[in-house]
């Protein structure tokens, strides 16, 4: 089974056009792993035991299976680039092929069950970044390894699929840019998460600078009271999730007890988890600090979910990171009145949480 380079560049044009339209890549991605005579193509990122993946129909199930832990342990062991190769690396070489045997994942998971036991991929971010950014075309076992005829063609189509690849990652970082440029003209403090929930290296000194209650141990995000550290860690866990979902709770200043509010907001998009260089949001809010939400903003709130008075009041202070308890307390009426004007102004705004209100709220800015 032969790769075609003439319908690997009509798949690479396609799956442009869904990026740039905001399209689902499915089509796509199988037109991709058609052209290359493969069962499957999927782009993927990976840590030493974590493994993401936007894969095409012939991987999905076992993908699936691999994200509820119903296969051996991933290892990144089971790569096949290498380091010195600026292009896709085919696992039909014997060297190669007795490494793969010798891990349990490929050998009793990868092989038999998902039949896809050879490859070719290719980083793209280059021949430096083994465990980032990469592409594979995947093959069963009637259909054989790549050879290097089929590597040579597969290599003539790289610069499109690198193309592609920055177009996603250019898209998805502007995303998260203007989701929390919202926050940041508040004077709030960001963090940004990576896909595995870390914080992203070039924002870890900031954390450390800020202090308590967060700091970063063993490249993590952590609270300075350590019965707090359950709550954060699922808040993340959520936000970065295949199936994403946004998360706040509130964090306790260890040095005079005085309370913070975090908010965790998932960059929304296709292959994200992927893609993106950002996956989530982090907004750290100082209830203490005099709100800084634009009077403006949440006026036409007011007049575009027809708010009402009360209501407005009350999602402007949510905005700033208030409890409902203080909320109430702050304009005069019972906890359980606030909750009721609260609950009627996120259903006006068509938003499920605080957090989600806040962002609202934050757009009208």
């Amino acid at each position: 089974m032969s790769v075609d380079v003439a319908r690997l560049a009509r798949a690479s044009d396609e799956l442009n056009s869904a990026i740039v339209l905001g399209r689902s890549w499915a089509q796509a991605l199988e037109q991709l792993a058609d052209a290359a005579g493969a069962k499957a193509v999927c782009f993927s990122r990976s840590t030493k035991t974590d493994l993401r993946m936007l894969p095409s129909i012939g991987l999905a199930e076992a993908y699936q299976d691999i994200r509820s832990r119903k296969t051996p342990p991933y290892s990144s062991k089971v790569l096949i680039l290498d380091s010195k190769v600026n292009g896709f690396v085919s696992d039909g070489a014997p060297r190669i092929r007795e490494r793969l045997e010798r891990e349990r994942f490929f050998r009793e998971f990868m092989k038999p069950i998902a039949d896809v036991p050879y490859r070719a991929s290719v980083s793209l971010l280059g021949p430096s970044d083994m465990t980032g950014l990469k592409v594979s075309f995947w093959r069963g076992g009637k259909q054989g390894a790549f050879d290097p005829q089929d590597v040579e063609r597969l290599n003539s189509i790289l610069p499109a699929i690198r193309a592609s690849a920055q177009l996603a990652v250019f898209g998805l970082g502007q995303q998260a840019r203007e989701q929390s440029v919202l926050f940041r003209r508040r004077g709030e403090f960001i963090i940004e998460f990576d896909f595995a929930g870390r914080p992203l290296e070039s924002g870890v000194q900031a954390i450390v600078a800020h202090g308590d209650p967060l700091s970063v141990v063993r490249g993590r995000l952590a609270c300075q009271v350590a019965a707090e550290q359950p709550r954060l860690d699922a808040i993340i866990g959520r936000a970065v999730a295949p199936q994403p979902a946004a998360g706040a709770l509130r964090l306790t200043r260890q040095s005079d007890g005085a309370p913070f509010f975090l908010m965790v907001t998932p960059v929304r998009g296709e292959a994200v988890d992927v893609m993106a260089p950002v996956a989530a949001i982090g907004v750290l809010i100082d209830p203490a600090t005099k709100s800084r939400t634009d009077p403006a903003a949440l006026q036409r709130v007011q007049m575009a979910a027809g708010l009402t008075d009360r209501e407005t009041v009350i999602s402007g202070l949510i905005s700033v990171g208030l409890s409902v308890s203080a909320i109430a307390q702050k304009v005069g009426v019972s906890t359980g009145t606030a909750r009721n004007h609260l609950k009627a102004a996120m259903q006006k705004c068509g938003v499920h949480s605080q957090v989600e209100l806040a962002a609202f709220i934050g757009r009208f800015g």
